[in-house]
């Protein structure tokens, strides 16, 4: 029902991430009880104690369940975005944008303060405004799938001798009170509920990541072009793809300088895979290499 791509995380190690860190630092400020570090005020933490440092962790942590659960489904379904950019393009991205969105949307609230009818104090805490800033992204880049039609009005009874000649006639016009919508909407509906969430705040953070994300697909935000360091990348993506590994989600790395086993016809090993020249059975040789975590999960799998 969502975006029409491959299902899981193949070629999006970012968006894993992010939905990772997303959760889990929700769950260790609710067991820890720091989340009230994460608000962020106007009066009195800025202008009355000078708590300067909230600019910087407000984006870190979403303080309800229900945050956490949208902007995860959300995040999940943006990942057709990591697997059109690139994963190193796509983080850098997303670093760009808690760069403005930090502190734009203190900004925005500022300038808010001088309506006479704004009575809102403070920011939502979370990282809605990257996520919509990956959101604009989407909304320019990835084209819908399929269109579908919503009719307030039921479809006109055919007669035997109207659905004989229905096949040489030309489709007729939508009614006047049809609605066209595409795929895309259902993501668009996880997104309002996360702008809407806790009004009007939560619309500010929106807003200004959306903006950010339009400037990005302009070409006209400063700073565009940076990239994350390739060095710094290459280390960091062969010391996470290791850790997976060893936690049984990721690919085992091949240690070098240690030959392979004979393979048949068959695909079984043969001639020495056992002990005293036996022949290894298949289902242990696919075993061999593969994580302990995902040997486990395989004895659940099809259960439930």
């Amino acid at each position: 029902m969502f975006a029409a791509t491959p299902p899981g995380f193949k070629n999006a190690p970012i968006s894993k991430l992010f939905i990772t860190i997303t959760v889990s630092a929700s769950i260790v400020s609710s067991i820890v009880g720091i989340k009230h570090y994460f608000f962020l005020q106007l009066v009195p933490h800025i202008w009355g104690w000078g708590q300067w440092w909230r600019l910087i962790v407000w984006e870190f942590v979403y303080l309800n369940e229900s945050e956490v659960l949208f902007a995860s489904l959300l995040v999940y379904n943006l990942r057709v975005i990591e697997r059109m950019l690139g994963s190193r393009k796509y983080a850098s991205m997303l670093i760009l944008s808690y760069g403005f969105t930090f502190l734009l949307a203190p900004f925005l609230l500022i300038l808010l303060k001088v309506v006479p009818s704004y009575t809102a104090n403070y920011l939502p805490p979370g990282p809605t405004p990257i996520i919509f800033t990956a959101l604009a992204l989407y909304h320019d880049m990835i084209p819908s799938v399929y269109k579908f039609r919503i009719s307030s009005s039921p479809p006109p009874a055919e007669s035997d001798d109207t659905q004989s000649s229905s096949s040489s006639s030309a489709p007729s016009t939508s009614t006047p009170h049809a609605i066209t919508l595409s795929d895309k909407i259902f993501v668009y509906i996880l997104s309002a509920q996360l702008a809407l969430a806790q009004m009007p705040a939560s619309l500010i953070c929106a807003f200004t990541g959306w903006l950010v994300g339009v400037l990005w697909t302009r070409e006209v935000l400063p700073g565009r072009n940076w990239r994350i360091p390739e060095w710094w990348w290459e280390r960091t993506r062969s010391r996470g793809m290791a850790s997976l590994a060893v936690l049984g989600t990721g690919p085992t790395p091949v240690a070098t300088g240690v030959p392979a086993p004979n393979v048949g016809a068959a695909g079984a090993p043969t001639g020495g895979g056992g002990e005293g020249g036996e022949t290894v059975p298949a289902n242990t040789a696919a075993t061999q290499g593969r994580g302990f975590g995902s040997q486990i999960l395989d004895m659940f799998r099809g259960t439930f």
